[in-house]
């Protein structure tokens, strides 16, 4: 009702009109759930650059959160907070503190940019699950194509790296380790100007991670250079030393390293088998990987229980038992498994499938129900909850009646679907609260690319517990989301679904929320979030809050957070700007001593001619007796 009609109402019943006093909630405060608030990870001084997206920077960029929350690195093309090197990027951490996030710079001062600005991506390539060890490669072991030369970056002091060979480093804290050594080099007749080594996959730790190299650099290896045959070396921070995986010609699967590198699954050449590298015990074949195409799907976390395809044919392999076992044929992909491996989720040609304890349920019917880049597990966009229990996938199929057929473009677009096996049933969280059609899809990023070949970070769209998503839509799924483009189409922001009882959800369907801005033209793009989803970040242009000034940045969108602002400077207006005069000194004994004070009053021995003397005063002669005789005036009485 308008306040108008409000006073009229009043006025007229002879009410007193009271002064309305009316507040609007702003657009962030009123979308954010959980009492999250928006935090700005990356400094306002980036010397005139932006945080880079992963993918982006010579194809890659590094972007990754701790699981535990408040620590966070990512990539910039630029050099800020106190960097002295220059390579293709530098790599921050950024760390949050009682008062504001901190921004360390990780790159080495000796470290230039030896590095190939195409496709190498940045000189970090990975981190561990808590970001306190990293893997940086020293540069290119050429910088031009014209010729060969060796890599022109130094060791790293303290390490026992050997100069222009291509390496890599396993930083912990402040210490560097190298993991090819100069022993592992002398003797050999290696040439630094030819020789390359390339980062196969690495444990979640770090502590174990596995080389490729066409070089002979242990025994048993041969120089596969001249015909591009690789060998695979494990490099373990228990020994620190390299040992040959297999025979020449290996390559190592998605995944497939596991309890510190005691167990790892690879395969040789493109058509198989696929073999298992255990600790002290010769490789074992994996049946039915011989002689025919052969794809390492997905493990349990020790690894002693493998999923793989053989001819379309899903098999289940126990490790103790060195015995597999065949679940079903007609596979397309898989999608994951539980973290015990009692669980499997595969896509068929009848539909959607959960394989456990031997019995195969139906998730979601049709060949089509999941998106192909929702496998494969190592690298694809689909999400498995430790506990195997939930399944976050991507499709296009009209699994839940929605019409998702696109209003602009006029064709299917990607929604998200959750699947519960605990409460069997499937919920689309992207889809349209109201039902419309959508005007852009929704999506959830798989492996990210950090350059050519390494793809082996997939950050947390799904809490630990399974019930939290992050993801990106450009449909406008909650009316605050109000960002499209001049064409009708939306603009791609944050948001997040959590279940019933997480958080501040209470409603039995789940609570869908934007994490950004949705009333900016910028948008916003999911980066990672901690494993309970308690921080949720973001990459966006526009400006959240009042010190940022604009340019890319990295926000946290954290459970109880935000930081008070500091209250902006009184403008000042002509005199007002002038600089306050200096406090006065201190007074000494000198200014405190006694004068002969102020002169007496002199009074006049004679008046001038018309005017007489009276008490000491000269006035005009009669103004005495004037105020003596002064008539007084009657007052007026009136009528009784």
């Amino acid at each position: 009702m308008r306040i108008r009609a409000i006073r009229r109402r009043l006025w007229a019943s002879g009410g007193v009109c009271a002064l309305l006093l009316l507040t609007f909630a702003s657009p962030a405060g009123a979308a954010l759930p959980d009492g999250r608030g928006w935090e700005l990870v990356s400094p306002v001084e980036k010397n005139g650059g932006r945080i880079d997206p992963p993918e982006t920077i010579a194809k890659g960029g590094d972007l990754q959160a701790a699981a535990q929350g408040g620590l966070i690195t990512y990539s910039s093309a630029s050099s800020f907070a106190g960097g002295a090197g220059a390579p293709i990027a530098s790599q921050y951490l950024g760390t949050r503190t009682s008062s504001g996030w901190a921004t360390q710079n990780l790159t080495q001062p000796v470290f230039s940019g030896s590095y190939d600005f195409s496709d190498q991506g940045v000189p970090y390539r990975i981190f561990s699950t808590g970001l306190s060890r990293a893997l940086m490669l020293n540069g290119d072991r050429c910088r031009t194509e014209a010729s060969q030369c060796p890599v022109a970056n130094p060791p790293l002091p303290g390490t026992d790296a050997p100069a222009g060979f291509q390496d890599y480093y396993l930083r912990e804290g402040p210490s560097f380790e190298a993991l090819i050594g100069a022993s592992d080099i002398a003797g050999r007749g290696l040439d630094p100007s030819t020789f390359e080594v390339k980062l196969e996959g690495a444990s979640t730790d770090l502590g174990a991670v596995v080389l490729g190299s066409c070089s002979a650099l242990t025994a048993g290896a041969i120089d596969g250079c001249a015909t591009n045959a690789s060998n695979l070396y494990l490099w373990r921070k228990a020994t620190g030393a390299l040992t040959l995986l297999g025979t020449p010609g290996s390559k190592l699967v998605g995944g497939g390293i596991f309890q510190d590198g005691s167990r790892v699954y690879a395969y040789q050449l493109e058509d198989g088998p696929l073999f298992l590298y255990e600790e002290g015990q010769p490789p074992k074949a994996l049946p039915e990987t011989t002689g025919t195409p052969a794809s390492f799907e997905a493990a349990s976390t020790d690894g002693a229980i493998a999923y793989y395809t053989a001819n379309s044919t899903l098999h289940r392999y126990s490790a103790s038992t060195q015995t597999s076992t065949p679940l079903a044929s007609g596979v397309k992909g898989v999608l994951g498994t539980s973290a015990d491996g009692s669980t499997v989720y595969f896509q068929d040609e009848a539909g959607l499938e959960l394989w456990k304890e031997g019995t195969i349920t139906t998730v979601a019917a049709g060949e089509t129900a999941a998106d192909p880049s929702s496998w494969p597990p190592a690298t694809g966009a689909s999400r498995v909850s430790a506990d195997g229990q939930k399944l976050l996938f991507t499709s296009k199929a009209k699994l839940t009646g929605y019409d998702n057929t696109d209003k602009v473009s006029g064709q299917p677009d990607t929604e998200l679907f959750l699947y519960d096996a605990t409460a069997p049933g499937l919920k689309c969280i992207s889809c349209n609260p109201k039902g419309k059609k959508p005007i852009g899809p929704s999506t959830i990023p798989g492996a990210i690319r950090n350059g050519v070949g390494l793809q082996a970070y997939k950050p947390r769209a799904l809490s630990a517990n399974g019930k939290r998503v992050f993801f990106d839509s450009s449909d406008a799924l909650v009316v605050t989301d109000a960002n499209s483009k001049s064409g009708g189409a939306g603009i791609p922001d944050v948001y997040q679904w959590e279940a019933q009882g997480e958080g501040n959800c209470a409603l039995a369907a789940g609570c869908l929320s934007i994490l950004s801005n949705g009333a900016l033209p910028q948008g916003a793009t999911f980066a990672d979030a901690s494993a309970d989803g308690s921080d949720a970040y973001f990459l966006t242009e526009a400006s959240l809050i009042g010190t940022d000034p604009g340019s890319g940045d990295l926000y946290d969108a954290k459970v109880g957070g935000g930081f008070p602002e500091p209250q902006p400077p009184i403008p000042c207006e002509g005199d007002a700007c002038q600089i306050l005069p200096a406090v006065p000194a201190e007074p000494s004994l000198g200014t405190l001593a006694k004068g002969a004070g102020n002169p007496a009053v002199v009074y006049h021995k004679y008046c001038r001619k018309g005017y007489v003397k009276r008490k000491g005063i000269c006035e005009k002669q009669g103004a005495h007796h004037k105020r003596r005789h002064k008539p007084k005036t009657k007052k007026k009485r009136g009528k009784r």
